[in-house]
């Protein structure tokens, strides 16, 4: 919960020092943590960058640089390396055509 010590404007910003954020869960991210990591499949290939990551119905999707657009479920994503800057990508997900 989030208590304000004054008035907003409905749909102002809210900012929090990244420093204050609680950590996040085991295999839990933030956006902004996610958000300029490369996206590559197993081999190494990288398919783009990361630029956000959308709400959907039935999950998130990581939106790409390059047009691609991934689901953000354990089946497509193999290891996000938020150290190493990148996000690895199931085979069968990494094809764009």
């Amino acid at each position: 919960m989030i208590r304000l010590d004054r008035p907003v404007t409905r749909g102002a910003a809210i900012e929090v020092p990244v420093a204050e954020l609680p950590p996040p869960a085991d295999g839990a991210y933030y956006v902004f943590q996610l958000v300029g990591l490369v996206a590559e499949d197993v081999a190494g290939t990288a398919l783009g960058s990361v630029v956000d990551v959308a709400p959907g119905v039935a999950n998130d999707v990581l939106e790409l640089d390059s047009g691609l657009m991934l689901p953000l479920v354990s089946a497509c994503i193999r290891t996000v390396d938020v150290e190493g800057g990148r996000i690895v990508i199931a085979p069968e997900f990494a094809d764009p055509g």
